[in-house]
């Protein structure tokens, strides 16, 4: 087949595709969400030059640790499970149950309260002991502790939740603007008048604590709108009487999220306490440049995962396999072109809005946006084990790689190369990642779709083993 025919094989098949409901449903509500997200894209890249700019390599690796320092801490004490409000929201809906709707939403703002104060209290309590091994002076360690509070306003597993389940992902694209706007203009504004470095962490700090309530006052406003709160009480008892099983998803899923969140966080602040601020200040460049992969790949995520929730309500397992492999095919063509522009532009783009001392973010970015694209690859199988109620299933593979290879090889690696050693740790850890939850998900279908046949790869190990005089028939011992 020559490539004029491949091509026009494979705009037939994507046409095809795109006829269908689901396909469609799936991209518009992405769209909406990537309306807002390229939007912040381009503020946050004027955002990043002005700050590098305007403190140089070490205070901007300050910065960047320091709202880092906060967002561990906000990700180890707060809840992250808007798929918990999604999951239960819909069931109660369906039921036309409002007040088992109403205790769901009473039981995750206890949740989100609860998380928010532990994470300042954390803050406070854990600023002295880090700051220390980071090198920080004891005014920096001060602007830590403060910074933390602002985990308190951005607690939304609520409200992500409600705008989802209440299909309002026009209202979530407006509102992921606002924290990166006024990030812009607060750096502006210092940066013209020539600020002390406090005037940079302030301004973040107040542009995130308005994002956050923006995002409370639309969910809450969409909820009210619709007569979802008539009857409502402030009665706690039996929160989770109506909604078996919720504790435990939200455990499982809540674990989960947080230590992927937690691990891109992480790495920049091991970046910076193995090769020093600077370090991690370049770093931070090459991974906010590869999330142009990863953001997207989050917001198809949220939008795919309801349509895997339905099919598997309706054991349409042959929709649910196909919807699979053909968010990944598209998944994989959007990645191989993303990396190809990063790898012959991504040099002269860094030295163009940074300046030469920021080239060196160029290795580290390379391997972070092929990191991030086979993480793209991957995108529908985190939906499609939480629908089928596996949630525990992508915790423990995550868990065993960060832990067995992607922390020792960073260790290893960056304390040599510096941010380009973490990058390539970030790079065998998606590698691994993507291989083994292809096997666990497509297994986790297969038993649904065959029940009591293994798995393809399992009998054909069985064949195998079992040519070589290791079958079952052939472990029988002699009499």
């Amino acid at each position: 087949m020559d490539i004029f025919s491949w091509v026009a094989t494979a705009k037939e098949t994507l046409r095809h595709w795109f006829s269908e409901g689901i396909f469609r449903r799936i991209f518009k509500n992405a769209g909406f969400l990537l309306s807002g997200r390229v939007a912040t894209g381009l503020i946050g890249l004027g955002t990043l030059t002005l700050s590098a700019r305007s403190l140089g390599v070490e205070q901007f690796g300050v910065l960047v640790l320091l709202q880092t320092y906060a967002q561990v801490v906000g990700t180890m004490a707060t809840f992250h499970s808007p798929q918990a409000t999604v999951r239960y929201g819909a069931q109660a809906l369906q039921r036309d149950d409002k007040q088992a709707f109403q205790s769901l939403l009473k039981f995750i703002t206890l949740l989100d309260i609860g998380g928010g104060i532990i994470a300042v209290a954390v803050g406070f309590i854990a600023g002295p002991l880090v700051g220390p091994h980071m090198g920080w002076s004891p005014e920096i360690v001060h602007y830590a502790q403060l910074y933390t509070i602002m985990v308190f306003f951005t607690s939304s597993a609520l409200p992500l939740g409600i705008l989802r389940l209440l299909d309002r992902f026009d209202l979530i694209a407006a509102q992921v603007t606002v924290t990166p706007f006024l990030r812009l203009a607060g750096i502006a504004i210092a940066a013209m008048l020539h600020a002390p470095f406090w005037g940079y962490l302030l301004a973040c700090f107040v542009a995130q604590m308005a994002g956050g309530i923006v995002l409370q006052c639309l969910a809450w406003r969409e909820v009210y709108r619709r007569k979802m709160l008539e009857g409502f009480t402030f009665s706690v008892r039996g929160l989770s009487a109506d909604h078996p099983g919720l504790m435990r998803f939200i455990v499982f899923s809540n674990i989960y999220s947080s230590l992927l969140i937690l691990c891109g966080h992480a790495s920049t602040f091991l970046c910076g306490y193995l090769a020093g601020p600077a370090a991690a200040g370049i770093y931070k460049i090459g991974m906010n440049f590869s999330t142009i992969l990863t953001k997207p790949a989050e917001l198809l995520n949220q939008s795919i995962y309801p349509e895997f929730a339905r099919l598997d309500s309706a054991g349409r397992w042959k929709e649910f396999g196909q919807l699979m492999r053909r968010g990944a095919t598209i998944a994989l063509g959007v990645s191989t072109v993303v990396i190809s522009v990063v790898v012959f532009l991504g040099e002269p783009f860094l030295m163009l809005s940074f300046g030469d001392k920021f080239t060196a973010a160029y290795v580290p970015l390379v391997l972070l946006t092929a990191a991030a694209g086979l993480e793209v690859i991957g995108f529908p199988l985190d939906a499609a084990l939480l629908a089928l109620g596996r949630a525990e299933l992508p915790l423990r593979v995550s868990t065993a790689i960060i832990f067995l290879i992607q922390l020792p090889l960073m260790v290893v690696f960056t304390r040599n190369f510096g941010p380009a050693g973490a990058g390539f740790a970030v790079l065998a850890a998606a590698a691994t990642t993507l291989t083994v939850m292809s096997f666990v998900a497509y297994n986790e279908l297969h038993k649904r779709t065959n029940p009591g046949t293994p798995f393809p790869l399992f009998a054909r190990l069985s064949s195998r083993i079992g040519g070589l005089g290791f079958g079952p028939n052939k472990l029988r011992t002699s009499p």
